[in-house]
């Protein structure tokens, strides 16, 4: 999963850091701790090396806005 950033290139492997979340034990959901405001995530597949598929395997970038708990309003 990608965080607030993009892939700069496809045939490279995906960096395993803060920003490029690795899912390679065959998880189905994950918690992350993101800071307060808006973030871009997107999903993107790859082989064993880490490596983007060719073509490109990956989702829609979606926004996500972080607010505290006092800010979520009730419904």
């Amino acid at each position: 999963m990608l965080i607030d950033t993009e892939l700069t290139s496809l045939d490279q492997p995906i960096p395993n850091d803060p920003k490029h979340l690795h899912f390679g034990a065959g998880q189905t959901e994950a918690a992350v701790t993101l800071p307060l405001g808006k973030h871009k995530l997107q999903l993107f597949l790859a082989d064993f090396r880490h490596i983007p598929h060719d073509p490109p395997v990956m989702s829609e970038v979606i926004t996500v806005t972080v607010v505290k708990d006092s800010e979520v309003k009730k419904q």
